[in-house]
């Protein structure tokens, strides 16, 4: 997961710079979004994962799926996905991809997984220091319970964690102790 993170990020920064230039963010989302449901097709997916068809083929089968929601450069890009044959890296680019345009919007998606049900009053305060942490910039939270983390709260951006957790300290015990 992480390596396919990894592969699809430039993917997404250059369809999301290219987007950008072009005014296009929305119909460029639209056109990957279809294109990541489109290859976890398991029909398609066999067919791109088979070496007896040409990245051509595979890159032509593709740009004519996607023409009814084709944008300025689309195809290009799918070639290029074929060239270093990513075709199957389109649905973390897809996320990717989704992750900047929340960023260039001053969005801040944020998780917080706690051990237990977090309390109305516990939950406002959290958002309230997100936001004077992450100023300027909208805070979209959701909220999971995680029994696994013992107590305490885990806080997820983007590029940020916070671990205030049971567990996590324990493991940092764990570690002192075997160093």
């Amino acid at each position: 997961m992480a390596q396919l993170t990894t592969i699809a990020r430039p993917y997404a920064k250059a369809a999301y710079q290219y987007a950008e230039s072009v005014n296009a963010v929305a119909a460029w989302a639209t056109f990957l979004e279809k294109a990541s449901v489109i290859v976890a097709d398991p029909t398609l997916l066999t067919m791109l994962k088979n070496p007896a068809y040409s990245v051509d083929v595979k890159a032509s089968v593709l740009i004519e799926l996607l023409d009814d929601v084709s944008v300025s450069g689309a195809s290009e890009f799918i070639k290029v996905l074929g060239y270093y044959r990513r075709f199957l890296a389109l649905g973390e680019i897809f996320k990717e991809y989704q992750q900047l345009v929340a960023r260039g919007a001053r969005v801040m998606d944020i998780t917080i997984n706690s051990a237990f049900e977090l309390s109305a009053s516990e939950l406002e305060s959290l958002k309230d220091k997100l936001k004077v942490r992450y100023q300027g910039q909208e805070i979209r939270v959701a909220v999971a319970v995680d029994a696994s983390l013992i107590g305490g709260f885990e806080i997820r951006s983007s590029d940020t964690v916070i671990d205030a957790t049971v567990r996590g300290r324990l493991a940092k015990v764990a570690a002192a102790l075997s160093a």
